[in-house]
């Protein structure tokens, strides 16, 4: 047996710049709760994991944090540069997943897009961050 074969994603990470403010969100909307949380040694950042079931979601916050890149801001224009997109999230239910997030005022809701195997849709996080959400098909043309 290869031993690669058990390696699992395990957490994506984000830089955020109000720890609290990031916290509340993962946690009003996705219902990710604090499973971890330390602050460097020298005192320059926080980390907090948020853990929903045996998911995470790593969020740091530097003391002096940098903003958003512009580029990283158009869904459009991102794309073409190398590096980390969004970060997803599934459900099964992505027009009603839509409808209680335009009723939460999230940013950047866009509408939801139907591909040949997934309906999606992309919001952004109070810093900004794209975020999308995903909902594969069923049926004979999923």
């Amino acid at each position: 047996m290869n031993p690669l074969e058990d390696v699992n994603l395990h957490h994506a990470a984000l830089s955020v710049a109000d720890m609290e403010r990031a916290i509340a969100f993962y946690g009003d909307v996705f219902g990710f709760r604090v499973d971890t949380r330390v602050t460097a040694d020298d005192g320059s950042m926080e980390i907090v994991h948020l853990r929903k079931g045996d998911r995470f979601i790593e969020l740091f916050c530097h003391r002096d944090p940098l903003p958003l890149p512009d580029h990283a801001a158009d869904l459009g224009l991102d794309v073409r540069t190398i590096g980390t997109k969004h970060l997803a999230f599934a459900t099964d239910d992505p027009h009603g997943t839509h409808a209680a997030l335009a009723a939460r005022g999230v940013d950047g809701l866009t509408a939801v897009h139907e591909a040949r195997y997934y309906y999606y849709f992309f919001l952004k996080d109070p810093d900004g961050i794209t975020l999308e959400i995903v909902s594969r098909k069923t049926g004979e043309n999923a």
